[in-house]
């Protein structure tokens, strides 16, 4: 069964291999160092929901170009873990192929239409742009890009269903190569020979000799499946190519580029014409990787599907995943200097290796970091650096181990026991001992011991007694904590200060210390980053706090003014209130109750006649 695995490319110094994986909803680009030992950086990159990508390309060792269906180009640099370039093509269609050509050291890409662009990969600038459609009348896609050197100038190997040499500089076609049914998926020059070149085609199991002088098919290499990939190497003398077949398994063929070899028997009539005098040539060796015996649990365990392949002069580079996430690599030698060494069926047992805990820790060890000694037969060779420590504990012979090793981490409990001076003095002598054997060892148990110190003045007494040839380790080491736990940056960032204010002069002047730090500048950049978001965010909270005072002022002034008026409306007259409360007006009003009452048969008591009276 084959994985998820889209893509698999190695890089020109077959360092580190580079892969693109379908994720659930989007393709996540993987590079990973061929050796563990290596000081390269394993990563993982995912990009956008909706970018998919048609191919890739290394243009350096250090910059993997994504060729996306979308009509862009992202240059990612695996050391940064950022895409660092995009390259948008003028017709917006899907890429096709992405090519870097050692002839013109620039970049080729097509896209579907067959519009070629030639790009310089230092600045970044479209050199020149054409189409195919416009140098012959052809509406086949093309699939597939490579440059050779035709008549001392460089010209274009254009794979479609046949294969078209192009002058690059004249802008025409030179020759025609045809000899498939299905797109051409693989085309390879021969690096000795500038007259040959070889082709392989989707779902087809036959690759082409083609020959550029002659303009024919030389021979034919028949594999035993369809062909995935394809790679080619050595010499004039002696040269091999090595196929991986749809079945993941893979195929050796000895001095393909040599031409007594069988007559070809062919059954389509259509093929036979083409093929006319092409010699065919079937693989002398096949490797398959297996699980050992005691090993295997299903069919796939007893053929491992391999993923990749590349050749040297000496050694097959081959690659497989395990459990569909994680590379593990072989090299197989193919000759000794002077002959073929790979003949016949060759099965390889490998077994199942131990995939990356989901934790990163097992047991305190973290597994990324290989564990390089047995903690037990620790041996010190050299006890000069200890001479201080022996003479500061001398006269503590009366403490208990436990207090040694409160010491030792920093983490004193105790409320009565050393004064504090003299244990930063011992704890800071320490620490620098542990973490340099730490460091050196590449235990990480221990080194979390020295890392749970936050206390500044221990941490500054470290790192100024630590060798400078630690430090990028340590600034490496604690990079990777970052990566995996971005919660521990405030327990870190007192050691990388420290490291940089006190080895900063020493880092700089060691070469390529930007490939050194370039893991700690990821994990800075990435922090960084929501730096701008974070300010935005609180510019945005300090405008609606001070809205929401204002609002509060102003309707506290809203409510004061309104009581103002309301006790302006009211006269109060102090002279009443006595009066009442001395009974006073009580009287008065009992007088005018007499006044105003009226008899049984609701007559007013009223008589005019007392009035008249009073008048005369």
């Amino acid at each position: 069964m084959s994985p998820p695995l889209l893509f698999a490319k190695f890089d020109p110094s077959l360092t580190n291999l580079a892969l693109v994986i379908q994720a659930l909803d989007s393709h996540q680009v993987r590079v990973q160092a061929l050796v563990v030992a290596q000081d390269s950086l394993n990563t993982l990159f995912q990009l956008k929901k909706g970018q998919k990508v048609a191919a890739i390309e290394w243009f350096s060792d250090l910059l993997l170009a994504l060729a996306l269906t979308s009509g862009v180009v992202l240059i990612y640099s695996p050391a940064e873990n950022q895409i660092v370039r995009e390259l948008q093509l003028t017709t917006s269609m899907a890429i096709a192929d992405l090519h870097f050509s050692s002839v013109t050291h620039t970049a080729w890409c097509v896209d579907t239409n067959g519009t070629l662009c030639e790009w310089d990969v230092h600045s970044y600038t479209l050199i020149q742009q054409f189409s195919l459609s416009e140098l012959l009348d052809t509406t086949e896609s093309v699939t597939k890009l490579s440059t050779v050197l035709h008549n001392s100038e460089p010209a274009l190997l254009v794979g479609t269903h046949s294969v078209y040499l192009v002058d690059v500089v004249g802008r025409q076609v030179v020759a025609q190569f045809p000899g498939h049914v299905q797109p051409v998926i693989a085309i390879e020059p021969a690096k000795y020979d500038a007259d040959l070149f070889l082709t392989a085609a989707e779902g087809d199991r036959f690759i082409n000799v083609y020959s550029i002088s002659k303009n024919a098919t030389r021979s034919v290499l028949v594999a035993s499946s369809s062909i995935r990939q394809m790679t080619l190497a050595g010499s004039a003398d002696l040269s091999v190519v090595a196929i991986v077949t749809e079945t993941g398994s893979l195929e050796i063929f000895k001095d393909p580029l040599s031409f007594d070899v069988q007559p070809l028997e062919v059954s389509s009539k259509k093929k036979r014409k083409q093929l006319a005098g092409a010699k065919s040539k079937h693989c002398d060796a096949t490797i398959q990787y297996a699980r050992p015996a005691d090993e295997i649990r299903n069919p796939a365990d007893q053929s491992l599907f391999i993923c990749a392949v590349t050749a040297t002069h000496t050694h097959l580079h081959v690659t497989w995943l395990e459990n569909d996430s994680l590379c593990r690599f072989d090299a197989v030698a193919w000759t000794d200097g002077d002959s073929f060494t790979l003949l016949g069926h060759k099965t390889i047992t490998k077994a199942k290796q131990n995939i990356m805990a989901a934790t990163h820790t097992v047991q305190g060890h973290d597994v990324a970091a290989p564990r390089l000694y047995s903690e037990q037969h620790t041996v010190i060779t050299d006890g000069g650096m200890f001479q201080d420590e022996l003479e500061n504990l001398g006269d503590d012979d009366d403490e208990t181990l436990a207090e040694r090793l409160e010491k030792i981490t920093g983490e004193s409990t105790r409320k009565n026991g050393v004064s504090k001076k003299r244990l930063q003095k011992h704890t800071a002598g320490s620490l620098t001992v542990v973490l340099s054997q730490a460091l050196r060892n590449n235990d990480n148990a221990l080194l979390e011991t020295v890392l749970i110190n936050r206390d500044p003045t221990i941490v500054q007494s470290t790192i100024s007694r630590l060798d400078s040839s630690l430090a990028v380790i340590l600034i490496d080491r604690l990079a990777e904590k970052l990566t995996r736990q971005q919660q521990r940056f405030d327990q870190m960032n007192f050691w990388l200060k420290w490291i940089i204010i006190i080895h900063g002069g020493v880092l700089s002047s060691l070469p390529n210390v930007s490939h050194k730090l370039a893991n700690l500048h990821s994990v800075l950049n990435k922090k960084a980053s929501k730096l701008p978001r974070l300010l935005e965010l609180q510019g945005r909270m300090s405008m609606l706090e001070q809205q929401n005072s204002l609002k509060k002022e102003i309707l506290r002034g809203v409510d004061l003014q309104g009581e103002d008026s309301a006790e302006d409306d009211v006269e109060y007259i102090e002279e009443i209130d006595d009066a009442v409360e001395a009974g006073v007006l009580e009287e008065e009003e009992d007088e005018d109750d007499d006044d105003d009452e009226i008899d049984e048969n609701g007559v007013d008591d009223f008589d005019m006649s007392d009035v008249e009276e009073d008048e005369e």
